[in-house]
């Protein structure tokens, strides 16, 4: 062990303890909240103090050139001013020695390439981290504001929004290493994690308004923009465990393998057994885990989303927009908040409930609107209905115990992009909102709340 730095980090400790109890003496009227407070500010400074010493003592003594490997015993030191690097301990000085082989004539800092330090690094990882989540909570400001607050860290805004998008950046490229990974193997990506028993999928939209940009020497102005977000957890007992979330503003061509990536982590891919012939080991087929998916009825759900999975798939319409459009056929016909759409809009339901989709369809086939608007939503919520109808089996889906409505997508629309990206005001960048909408999901997987640990 080094003496030294074992002496100079007991001396600290002393300082530290010293103060303690001089402050106590000199107030020993003081109530806990304010001994707590000063506890606080003395633990702190002796934590930065602390690890200034234990940065201060890595490395070797006399290390390598790392271009030449010639000792650096006889190599020219030139002291430079100390790098101070903010950590969650607070800000540490770090001591520069600039040493220039005589061999090679080559120059490093030795203390900054053993502590890992980036050329220009200002800021650990693990303070990195802190921001990155919450920057990923709540907007910039607040998220400064609460590390000072809690932590008694202080970062600018900027720093924070900084390494926030930088965290995000970087989980957008681990998953999209993912996807080419599946697409390329077949197989679960990494972080594999299996749900215990059928695997449900969800699928939804939500708005969110994007910044002015400059496009060819012109201003196209801010719109709103769809994001698709995609829910995956485990339906057993009537209940839906462990779920996990994607999010993207991307096209549904797009969206299908992110959402498939993170269906296979959760074991979409796991074979659970085999069918076809028997005994003789050949001929087999093998199937895959059973996987429900959820969608309002929007073409891209079923098209791109339910098409990556295989043939143990069942596709369920979400029984309140089915409700929905059957309140839409009522007002087509029987007038908008009438007393007769509300009693046709509670047989079609009890029809499509008890009986499965074909009795509803019969019923809208007979349906007549009185106005030409009316016959337009007619036969448009009839084609709604005809194209779904093999998604509307409710009677089988609820023999089953499958689930038959897609809200905890929908709460995952407000809770994971609503509450974040949608406040008052907010005008977001394509890289800004790409970044967060990868944090915000990391954060509700709890994928990154370890990592600094």
């Amino acid at each position: 062990m080094d003496t030294a730095l074992r002496e100079q980090m007991l001396a600290s400790a002393t300082d530290a303890v010293n103060t303690l109890c001089t402050w106590a003496e000199d107030q020993p009227l003081s109530n806990f909240d304010a001994r707590e407070d000063h506890v606080l500010n003395v633990g702190r400074a002796l934590l930065a103090t602390w690890l200034g010493q234990l940065a201060g003592a890595a490395g070797l003594r006399t290390p390598a050139c790392p271009e030449c490997g010639v000792h650096s015993l006889n190599a020219v030191q030139r002291r430079r001013k100390p790098r101070t690097v903010n950590s969650r301990c607070g800000a540490v000085h770090i001591p520069r020695v600039r040493l220039t082989c005589r061999g090679c004539g080559h120059s490093w800092l030795p203390l900054q390439s053993a502590l890992g330090l980036g050329a220009k690094q200002r800021t650990s990882g693990g303070l990195q981290h802190w921001e990155a989540l919450l920057g990923g909570l709540t907007i910039f400001a607040e998220a400064a504001q609460l590390l000072e607050t809690l932590a008694g860290v202080q970062v600018g805004t900027e720093t924070l929004r900084t390494h926030a998008e930088a965290a995000g950046t970087e989980l957008e490229g681990e998953q999209r290493a993912a996807i080419a990974h599946v697409q390329a193997t077949q197989e679960a990506p990494a972080g594999y994690a299996p749900v215990a028993e059928t695997l449900l999928v969800e699928a939804d939209g939500v708005m969110a308004r994007y910044r002015d940009r400059p496009l060819d020497g012109t201003l196209i102005k801010g719109e709103w923009h769809e994001i698709k977000l995609g829910l995956v957890g485990g339906w057993q007992d009537g209940q839906l465990g462990s779920p996990s979330y994607v999010a993207a503003r991307e096209t549904a061509t797009s969206f299908a393998p992110r959402l498939g990536t993170e269906a296979t982590r959760r074991g979409a891919l796991d074979i659970v057994g085999w069918r076809g012939l028997g005994s003789d080991g050949g001929g087999q087929e093998a199937v895959l885990r059973r996987v429900l998916i959820i969608g309002d009825g929007a073409k891209w759900i079923w098209e791109h989303v339910a098409a990556t999975f295989g043939s143990e798939r069942v596709e369920i319409l979400d029984w309140f927009h089915c409700c929905q459009h059957l309140w839409a056929v009522g007002a087509a016909v029987h007038g908008a908040d009438t007393p007769e759409t509300a009693a046709w809009v509670d047989h079609a339901k009890g029809l499509v409930w008890e009986h499965g989709p074909q009795p509803l369809l019969d019923l809208l086939a007979t349906l007549q609107a009185p106005t030409e608007e009316g016959r337009k939503v007619l036969n448009t919520e009839r084609g709604y209905f005809r194209s779904n109808a093999n998604r509307m089996d409710y009677p089988i889906y609820r023999e089953q115990g499958f689930p038959i409505g897609s809200g905890a997508v929908e709460s995952a629309a407000k809770h994971l992009v609503q509450q974040r990206m949608k406040r008052a005001g907010m005008r977001w960048s394509e890289l800004g909102a790409r970044a967060i909408l990868h944090l915000r999901c990391a954060l509700l997987n709890a994928a990154i709340v370890d990592a600094a640990a």
